[in-house]
């Protein structure tokens, strides 16, 4: 004999029906107000963190860098390409003038290199590889040779 015993459930009554079958009846309306059933139960829900004035705080502080960097990172993608805006024009210009020297390679000189002077002015192309026209003339002639 089996002496394990169930906790009845709240929405089933397990005497015997009055029709005389032996199982679970259906349950009634007297057994339905007993208890509160299990799926109407509220059901237990992660505690959620709460919310801090430091929390806020340091959202707010994270917010505000994300935002300065990605700002950062654009000035210094639009001072690289004026730069190198800058640098083309310049050897354009200096590629067509022939004379005995050439310009082959420059970059742009600031006066003292500080924030203020980067951003504001416009900067001066330095040449920083000159060529004689003697020696373009020869490497073309060289660059066409390998080519065949």
């Amino acid at each position: 004999m089996n002496m394990a015993t169930t906790r009845p459930s709240p929405g089933f009554h397990r005497a015997p029906s009055r029709s005389g079958s032996s199982g679970t009846a259906r349950p009634s309306s007297s057994s339905r107000g007993d208890g509160a059933s299990f799926a109407a139960a509220p059901r237990a829900q992660a505690a959620a963190p709460q919310a801090s004035a430091l929390r806020d705080v340091s959202d707010v502080m994270v917010g505000v860098a994300l935002i300065l960097g990605v700002l950062f990172a654009l000035l210094v993608l639009a001072l690289y390409t004026r730069d190198s805006m800058a640098v083309g024009k310049a050897l354009t210009e200096q590629g067509q003038a022939r004379g005995a020297l050439v310009c082959k390679d420059g970059r742009i000189a600031r006066g003292d290199g500080s924030l203020s002077d980067r951003i504001i002015e416009d900067g001066v192309f330095v040449c920083t590889d000159w060529r004689t026209l003697q020696a373009i003339e020869q490497e073309e002639a060289e660059r066409g040779m390998r080519k065949y």
